[in-house]
């Protein structure tokens, strides 16, 4: 079996693939640096243990990370857990991508994962929106080819950042706001973030479309916020919240051969 983990600003998912490729297990724990390597280990085998699997049966890894100062601990929790050498998703790694843009370097291992699942599940051309710490438009052509990526503030920063810059501004939880146009304070923030975030959604899909001249193209939506904003898009997406899993256990297979 496969343990996968996806190393995020806010978050560390994680999951178990079997040789088959059925995910087996998906969870998830805070991103914190100042944890230790035992201190992951420790969560991850108190969750594997919570669903009854046998670290024992895990013969493989695959890590990718967006958060440098989080990628050697959780790497080495892994060794210590399993007793193995997590493969790294980075320089080096194949990936079946034909990526164009200027530094190849600074593309997001994540956004590089959803990518992978992303082509092996759709016909291009198709845009993957990841609603994660930031919203993520990732294109792909017609040819198969990485165009680029839009990168925008996610939700929860854009509600932050309002609480932090506005002096009579609340923290305010992502929630469903009861109607478009707010009658507090909390709900007029929650309308004006999801609504909007909404909006950009949807213009950003028709912007990016008549950039590549296309009168279709597929739009996959992942994130641990997607279930927040799609509820008030207007464009058609497939909601696939194992993208990025799935992109890794894809990814292992490709440099397993």
């Amino acid at each position: 079996m496969l343990f996968a983990a996806d190393i995020g600003n806010s978050s560390i998912s994680f999951g178990v693939f079997d040789d088959g490729g059925r995910l087996l297990l998906k969870s998830k724990v805070e991103a914190v640096k100042a944890r230790s390597a035992d201190e992951y280990a420790v969560l991850f085998r108190d969750i594997l243990s919570l669903y009854r699997f046998d670290s024992a049966n895990i013969s493989g890894g695959i890590v990718c990370s967006v958060v440098s100062p989080l990628t050697g601990t959780v790497c080495a929790a892994i060794g210590r857990l399993f007793g193995i050498r997590p493969m790294e998703v980075g320089p080096g790694v194949k990936t079946g991508l034909n990526i164009k843009i200027d530094l190849q370097a600074q593309l997001g291992a994540d956004i590089v994962a959803n990518a992978v699942a992303a082509a092996a599940l759709a016909e291009p051309p198709l845009v993957i929106v990841d609603f994660g710490t930031a919203t993520t438009f990732t294109v792909i052509n017609r040819q198969g080819v990485l165009e680029g990526v839009v990168i925008c503030p996610g939700v929860r920063v854009s509600l932050d950042a309002l609480a932090q810059s506005g002096a009579e501004l609340p923290d305010v939880s992502v929630a469903p706001p009861r109607r478009l146009i707010g009658k507090n304070t909390q709900d007029s923030m929650r309308a004006g973030v999801l609504y909007g975030h909404a909006a950009m959604t949807d213009g950003l899909i028709d912007r990016i479309r008549g950039s590549l001249g296309e009168t279709r193209l597929t739009v996959i939506a992942t994130g641990g916020l997607a279930d927040a904003v799609l509820p008030y898009c207007r464009k058609q997406a497939e909601h696939l919240p194992d993208l990025t899993l799935t992109g890794l256990y894809l990814i292992w297979l490709k440099n397993r051969r």
